[in-house]
């Protein structure tokens, strides 16, 4: 039976079409949910319409899934992540993280560094094949002994010999569904942000026992391929129904227009943005960058004014890579595991160390990622200065806290709307960058064009220094 219209709350013709959709259909729905256009309303508003008996909320980020718990509330919904989904299923005594500590073959840490990637890549993946998946990952002559070595840690994991890790429960999960060793079932489940999830999730999702499953998210917000996520849009394209959500309530129409320009410009000529005569107004600051480093000058710059700030993430974790450069430059041990390829890096750097070639200058001609260029650069610039990294990071600590200004990178600030953003330079020049070498030309490009408009449209009203729209 089609929805009442004059029963439920005021939608656009987009919105009543998805909730239509889900009431007289089973299978997969996803929704295409441009910024501010009501994804985590309509979420709540299909359970109300379709009142199931049980239904889970689900995504692999646990602040999403926190933030789900206070929406449904009063509803028959589950707010679980799929690693709580599949905790709840395998019950192991404790987790650990594999390091390279744990892999007793004499072998090079490099090679110890593959092996762990190798795991933890397949444990993500859809494949349900271990050695098929090593075969393929491991390619190189020189590198086929890792294949067996990634197959013995895995085992050892199965068998409980050694602590599994937080991803191995997934996999696990996943394998015990598809042989029917577990099962899950529920009357509607709710996949959020599902344009940034895991090939293994997707699986689960999949594999979930329900009549109806609603995937939630955007493909042009699809911005973390460095934590190996996959778009649900893309891998589900020929098993589901594709909806869109094009009218924002957050972005004013000025706004709005210059993003869906951009978007036609560069990205797909058929995007399409609609902003509000309503925009947000919060009275809430963002200053946006796409590199702690920035966001590192920016606390800087702050704290030179003598102003408070909010920072989405814990300043240990922002100021780390610098802090380990710096420590590692020293000849000295890193404080964070994943930083300690810049101990290798050293030793490399001391055996061509010359005249006038710095640390800082190798890292710089050698690691070419641009989280490492940032950090650098930034380095640089407080060395001019004689800040000392360390000191600013412990004033940082000690400063005033301001929440209606916030420091963040788009990947940490993506979900939350503002009054106002800042974008930052780093932004601003890689889309420059990408625009003088003849526009997209890969991937990387392609999300560098994602994160922008992500950046920007995290914006209500005053928009500032987006100088590439």
């Amino acid at each position: 039976m089609p929805v009442n219209k004059m029963k439920f709350k005021k939608y656009t013709p987009e919105q009543y079409e998805m909730v239509d959709w889900m009431q007289e259909n089973d299978g997969i729905l996803l929704v295409e949910a441009g910024p501010g256009t009501g994804k985590s309303f309509m979420s709540r508003e299909v359970t109300e319409v379709l009142a199931p008996k049980t239904c889970l909320y689900t995504a692999f980020n646990k602040a999403i899934v926190e933030e789900g718990v206070a929406r449904f509330r009063g509803l028959n919904v589950v707010c679980k992540t799929m690693h709580a989904l599949a905790w709840a299923f395998v019950r192991p005594k404790k987790i650990n993280d594999i390091s390279y500590k744990c892999i007793t073959e004499k072998i090079t840490y490099q090679q110890k560094a593959r092996v762990i990637d190798a795991i933890d890549r397949f444990y993500l993946s859809a494949s349900t094949d271990m050695y098929e998946f090593m075969e393929e990952f491991f390619t190189e002559k020189h590198e086929l002994k890792l294949i067996d070595i990634s197959v013995k840690y895995i085992e050892k994991m199965i068998a409980k010999e050694i602590d599994p890790t937080f991803s191995f429960l997934l996999k696990y999960f996943h394998l015990c569904l598809l042989d029917g060793s577990a099962t899950c079932e529920y009357d509607l489940v709710i996949l959020d942000e599902i344009n940034d999830t895991t090939a293994v999730v997707l699986e689960i999702f999949k594999l979930i026992n329900a009549p109806k499953k609603l995937g939630l998210g955007e493909t042009n917000q699809a911005i973390y391929d460095f934590m190996h996520l996959v778009n649900g849009f893309e891998v589900l394209a020929d098993e589901a129904t594709i909806l869109p959500l094009t009218q924002s309530f957050r972005c004013s129409e000025n706004i709005a227009k210059k993003i869906q320009q951009f978007m036609r410009n560069d990205v797909n000529q058929n995007f399409k943005f609609i902003g509000t005569d309503e925009p947000v107004r919060n009275g809430k600051f963002l200053y946006c960058t796409a590199t702690n480093g920035m966001i590192i000058k920016a606390i800087h710059e702050a704290l030179q004014d003598g102003n408070g700030f909010h920072l989405l993430r814990k300043i240990s974790e922002i100021f780390a890579y610098p802090m380990d450069i710096a420590t590692a430059g020293r000849g000295k041990k890193v404080y964070h595991r994943k930083h300690a390829f810049l101990e290798d890096e050293y030793h490399e750097y001391e055996k061509i160390k010359r005249k006038g070639y710095s640390w800082l200058a190798h890292l710089l001609e050698c690691v070419a990622d641009q989280e490492t260029k940032t950090a650098v650069n930034l380095m640089l610039s407080l060395n001019r200065k004689n800040v000392n990294l360390f000191d600013l990071y412990n004033q940082a600590k000690n400063a005033d806290v301001d929440l209606d200004y916030t420091i963040a990178t788009v990947f940490t600030a993506k979900g939350l709307e503002f009054e106002t953003v800042h974008i930052a330079d780093d932004l601003n020049s890689r889309i420059k960058k990408i625009r003088d070498e003849g526009g997209i030309q890969n991937h990387d490009d392609l999300v560098a064009f994602r994160c922008y408009y992500v950046a920007v449209s995290r914006c209500g009203v005053d928009l500032i220094n987006a100088t590439s729209l």
